[in-house]
C-alpha cells in the first residue's frame, strides 16, 4: 500500500507540473505574427474590408453554375464517401462513450440428462440396474463490470473521441467546400475549352480562304509558289490546333461529367461565353467579402479541423497520464439455477456476489510510459500541424488577393493587345488585297490576333479561376436549392462541449 500511495502521489505531481505547459493552438499561433490585415491590400484600404460574402455562388451572377454546384453537391462519389466516414466517425465516438456506463451480460442455459445404468452389488450377488428417469436443469446467469470514472480518464477519451468525430465533420465540410470549388472552375474551364476550339475553327475557315485565294492568284501569276507553301503549312498547322483543343473540350467535360456524378460521355451542354466578373472594390474603395485574417481561424474548415485534432490530441495526454492512477472497477453477479423452470426466478434460488476492486499498475514493462510520451508527440505534432494549415490558410487567401489584382490588370492589357491584333490583320488583308503586303506579312497578323484572342479567352477563364480560389481560401459559404448539409454536430453535442470548454481534461 505505501508503493501504491508513492506511486500516486508521484503521478499527482508530474500530472500537475505538466498541465502547466500543455500545447494549444496559441501556442501554434506564437510561432509567426499573425496579421491585422492581409498584406495584399494596401495600407489604405487594410481598414476597409467588408465581412465575408454569404453566399459565393451568388456573387458569381450565374445562374447554370449554381445548378452544377448543386448537382455536385447532390451526386459528387467522393463527397458521398467523406459522409459515410463522418458517421462512422460518430459511431466510433459512441463506442468509446459506452466505456462510461455499466456492462451486462446475461445467459441462459437448459439441459436435459438421463440416470446412468449399471451394475449394483447385493451382498454377495451383482444386480443389473436399469437407467433412471430423465432430470432437466436450467441455468440463469447475469453479470455486470463498472469502472468508476473517479480520475475522469474516460471522460478525457470520450471526448478526445468526439472531437475526432468533429474533425472528420469538419473535413466533409472542407470536402464540400473544395467541390462545389471544383464543380465551378471546371464549368468555367469547359467554357474556355469551348471557345478555344471555337477559335480554332475560325482559324482553319480563315486559314483555308486564304489558301484558295492565293492559290488563285498562283494560278494568275500574282502569287508564288512560296506563298501557297506557306498557307497549307499555316493552314496544317491550324487544324493540328484544332484538333488539339478539340480533345481538350472534351476531356474537360468529361472531368466535370464525373465531378457531378454523371457517366463521362464528353457531351455536357455548356457556356456560350465566359461571365463578366464584378469587381472586388465597391465605390467607395472597400474591399468586398474578403473579411480579415482573424476571422479565418474559426471560417475555413480546414483550420477548424486542425484546431479539433489537436484539442483531441491533448485530451489523449491526459488520459494517458491517467492510466498510471488506480481504477476502481465493481462487478456484479448473479446466478439462478433449477431442476424446474418454473422455479427458475424463485429468490431462494438466486446465488450472487458483489465486488469492488481497486487497481493500480505496479509493473507494466514501461508500456504506460511510452504511451504517455508517445500521446504527448502526437500532440505535438498536432501543434505543428495546425500551425501549417493556418499558415497555408493565409497563404491561400493573400495569392488569390494578389492574383485578383493582378489578373485584372493582366486581362485589360490582353484586351487592347486583342483589338489592336483586329484592326492590324484587317489592314493587313487590305493590304495583301492591294498587293502592297505579302503573304509573310499577312500570315503572321492572323496569328497575333488568333494569339491575342486566345491569351484573353485564358486570362477571363484564369480570373474566374482565382475568384473561386479567393472565396475558398476565404472559406466563404455558399448556398445551392435542395442541399441539406449532413453535419454530425445535430448528432451530439459532445464535440462542441468540449471544443468550447475551457476545462479540457480536468486534472484536479
Amino acid at each position: 500500500m505505501a508503493n501504491i500511495a508513492r506511486n500516486i502521489g508521484l503521478v499527482s505531481v508530474l500530472m500537475v507540473s505538466t498541465a502547466c505547459v500543455s500545447l494549444d493552438q496559441e501556442d501554434a499561433l506564437e510561432r509567426f505574427d499573425s496579421p491585422a490585415s492581409w498584406a495584399a491590400i494596401s495600407d489604405e484600404l487594410s481598414g476597409s474590408v467588408t465581412p465575408v460574402t454569404p453566399d459565393w455562388l451568388a456573387d458569381m451572377g450565374d445562374g447554370d453554375v449554381t445548378q452544377i454546384v448543386s448537382a455536385a453537391m447532390a451526386s459528387n462519389n467522393d463527397l458521398a464517401a467523406s459522409a459515410s466516414s463522418v458517421r462512422a466517425a460518430v459511431e466510433n465516438a459512441r463506442i468509446t462513450r459506452a466505456g462510461l456506463l455499466p456492462s451486462i451480460t446475461g445467459s441462459l442455459g437448459a439441459s436435459r440428462r438421463r440416470g446412468n445404468g449399471g451394475v449394483q452389488q447385493v451382498g454377495d450377488d451383482f444386480v443389473a440396474v436399469p437407467p433412471g428417469n430423465y432430470s432437466n436443469t436450467t441455468n440463469l446467469s447475469l453479470n455486470a463490470s463498472w469502472e468508476a470514472d473517479i480520475w475522469g480518464r474516460l471522460t478525457d477519451q470520450t471526448r478526445s473521441a468526439y472531437l475526432q468525430a468533429s474533425a472528420q465533420d469538419l473535413d466533409f465540410a472542407a470536402a464540400r467546400l473544395s467541390i462545389a470549388g471544383s464543380a465551378a472552375q471546371s464549368w468555367y474551364g469547359l467554357a474556355a475549352a469551348r471557345l478555344q476550339r471555337q477559335l480554332s475553327e475560325r482559324d482553319v475557315e480563315t486559314g483555308e480562304a486564304n489558301l484558295r485565294i492565293i492559290e488563285r492568284r498562283y494560278e494568275r501569276g500574282i502569287s508564288s509558289s512560296l506563298d501557297v507553301r506557306l498557307a497549307r503549312s499555316s493552314l496544317a498547322s491550324s487544324r493540328a490546333t484544332l484538333i488539339s483543343r478539340q480533345q481538350a473540350e472534351q476531356e474537360a467535360a468529361r472531368a466535370l461529367e464525373v465531378l457531378i456524378g454523371d457517366y463521362p460521355s464528353g457531351q455536357l451542354a455548356n457556356l456560350e461565353d465566359l461571365p463578366v466578373l464584378a469587381p472586388m472594390m465597391d465605390d467607395k474603395g472597400a474591399m468586398i467579402g474578403v473579411g480579415d485574417p482573424a476571422g479565418l481561424l474559426f471560417r475555413r474548415p480546414d483550420v477548424l479541423a486542425a484546431e479539433a485534432r489537436l484539442r483531441a490530441n491533448r485530451l489523449d495526454v491526459y488520459a494517458a497520464r491517467k492510466q498510471f492512477l488506480p481504477a476502481l472497477q465493481v462487478s456484479l453477479s448473479g446466478q439462478w439455477g433449477d431442476t424446474s423452470i418454473q422455479d427458475l426466478f424463485d429468490i431462494d434460488q438466486v446465488a450472487g456476489s458483489l465486488a469492488a476492486s481497486l487497481v493500480q499498475p505496479l509493473f507494466q514493462g514501461g508500456r504506460l510510459k511510452a504511451a504517455a510520451a508517445a500521446r504527448r508527440f502526437q500532440l505535438e505534432a498536432s501543434v505543428y500541424s495546425y500551425a501549417q494549415t493556418v499558415l497555408s490558410a493565409y497563404q491561400d487567401v493573400e495569392n488569390a488577393l494578389a492574383a485578383e489584382r493582378f489578373l485584372a490588370a493582366r486581362l485589360e492589357a490582353l484586351e487592347l493587345a486583342y483589338d489592336e491584333a483586329v484592326a492590324s490583320e484587317d489592314l493587313t488583308s487590305r493590304q495583301y488585297v492591294n498587293g502592297t503586303a505579302d503573304i509573310f506579312n499577312l500570315i503572321n497578323a492572323q496569328q497575333r490576333r488568333i494569339s491575342a484572342e486566345s491569351a484573353f479567352i485564358s486570362a477571363s477563364q484564369q480570373r474566374l479561376a482565382n475568384r473561386i480560389n479567393l472565396y475558398l481560401a476565404l472559406g466563404a459559404p455558399f448556398e445551392v436549392p435542395g442541399d441539406e448539409q449532413f453535419t454530425a454536430e445535430g448528432t451530439d453535442n459532445i464535440a462542441r462541449t468540449a471544443l468550447t470548454s475551457g476545462q479540457e481534461g480536468d486534472q484536479s
